[in-house]
């Protein structure tokens, strides 16, 4: 296990995913730390490749990682090292020939490690192509720094578009690793308590523990797993997750993108249509659910004791998926969204976990102000009519005014 230093761990609060190389046990040896979406943390746990990218523009050392979970689609994960100590530590890499690599999901927890290693003459030919690491640019991302990484990004996949970007020579190194160890991450509720285990093959399930867990800090009192609602004789799950406080309620289903059952040889336009799929079948659940409980039918817990849940105002309903796919027309699933929410007056967001976390982020730990930011978000999503959005977490108000302290910006 690693434990991020203060640095690092503010950087990795702040972006979705990237990759740093860093000092560890004081200095004895490195670390390799990737920040990557679930899918692709189980992906590699179920033996895709992981490739390394190294590239150099003027003072600008760029690097990322290739993880290779869609044949068509491989997902890259790039940054620009800006610091002193990342420059030592990827010299250290070169000259050992060995580190551990730590992987963290959305959530910035880690979730697996293991022994990667790399050998003499790449490593070699690594350090010629880069040279001494005494002229590598060390201080605040400027807009030169963005540029170098837009040629590094472009250089990637010239089938993207960047402005002024230009091709550089790119360095690529295929690490040998062991088997991947895997963390047991244990989370402490008050009525419940859940596991996160990223190799599990209960998929669905895990998804739904990391929603919980995400959520638990928020909702202490008021959060509950699969609750159970009574319609006529019969129990049924209500939803997935729910949560809610004095201002309204929160109803999640999650559909989790299968790797480990499925594999990671599907190609871009079928796991998009699978995940389509899978939504269209989580709206229909959430209008069910929010006329069940407005229809008055009693909603309890796992220990069967009833739940007071808020039924006078707009419920918030939240399709949570893996991963967001931006590939294919997802017109039919704006449209019934659409739909959904003039039949139940509710709020719906189609959100990926990645999305979740930075709207909680931008909460503050607050009920209320997630709720805020759910409305907020929904707004857009009428405004625009598309799913395809990104939250992005205001200025810390301590720094600069702005009208709602740790909201997220649509």
């Amino acid at each position: 296990m690693h434990i991020p230093s203060e640095r690092v761990y503010s950087e990795m609060r702040s972006e979705a995913a990237s990759l740093w190389m860093v000092p560890a046990n004081g200095g004895e040896e490195i670390a390799v730390l990737i920040k990557a979406p679930s899918s692709s943390i189980k992906a590699l746990v179920a033996g895709c490749e992981l490739e390394f990218v190294f590239g150099k523009f003027n003072e600008y050392i760029c690097n990322g990682v290739r993880i290779h979970d869609m044949p068509d689609a491989p997902m890259l994960i790039s940054g620009a090292q800006r610091n002193i100590e990342e420059h030592h530590a990827l010299l250290r890499l070169l000259n050992d020939l060995t580190a551990p690599v730590f992987l963290f999901n959305e959530m910035d927890v880690c979730l697996a490690w293991t022994n990667l290693a790399i050998t003499e003459s790449d490593a070699a030919r690594i350090k010629n192509s880069i040279g001494d690491i005494s002229s590598f640019y060390t201080g605040n991302f400027t807009s030169e720094c963005s540029h170098a990484l837009d040629c590094f990004c472009y250089s990637t996949d010239q089938t993207q578009t960047y402005p002024d970007a230009s091709e550089i020579p790119l360095q690529f190194l295929e690490a040998g690793l062991e088997s991947w160890r895997i963390n047991n991450n244990n989370f402490i509720g008050v009525h419940e308590n859940h596991s996160v285990i990223i190799d599990d093959k209960n998929e669905g399930e895990i998804f739904e523990r990391a929603i919980w867990a995400s959520l638990e800090s928020v909702f202490p009192l008021n959060i509950y797993k699969s609750p159970q609602v009574i319609i006529g004789k019969k129990a049924r799950e209500l939803t997935d997750v729910l949560a809610f406080h004095q201002y309204g309620s929160i109803l999640i289903e999650s559909k989790d993108l299968s790797v480990l059952q499925a594999g990671f040889e599907r190609y871009q336009e079928r796991r998009t249509n699978g995940v389509q799929k899978q939504i269209s079948k989580a709206i229909k659940q959430l209008v069910g659910a929010c006329n069940a409980v407005k229809s008055g039918n009693d909603v309890y817990d796992s220990k069967g004791n009833i739940i007071n849940i808020v039924r006078d105002k707009p419920f918030h309903c939240v399709i949570l998926i893996t991963e967001m796919m931006h590939w294919g027309d997802w017109g039919k699933i704006e449209q019934e969204i659409m739909e959904a929410m003039k039949s139940t007056g509710s709020f719906f967001n189609l959100v990926d976990l990645r999305e979740f976390i930075t709207l909680l982020k931008g909460s503050s730990g607050r009920a209320e102000l997630l709720d805020y930011n759910l409305m907020e978000r929904c707004k857009s999503f009428v405004k625009c009519g598309s799913v395809h959005l990104r939250s992005q977490i205001a200025p810390n108000n301590a720094l600069q005014p702005t009208p709602k302290s740790g909201a997220a910006e649509f």
